[in-house]
């Protein structure tokens, strides 16, 4: 697991469509801050990225 947060705000109706879009979304490690985990989510236009550093098992 790696935490994360948006680019920028999201619409508040847009909220649940992207709790879908990430609980669909795996990745692979390792994984840096900042980087983008998600591009473009629930078409928002907003980028959802890494806010926490995992390395590789």
């Amino acid at each position: 697991m790696v935490s994360g947060k948006t680019e920028s705000d999201i619409p508040k109706e847009k909220i649940f469509d992207c709790m879908v879009a990430l609980r669909e979304k795996s990745v692979k490690a390792p994984i840096h801050i900042g980087d983008i985990l998600v591009e473009n989510i629930a078409k928002t236009g907003v980028n959802f990225i890494a806010t926490k550093e995992v390395g590789e098992r």
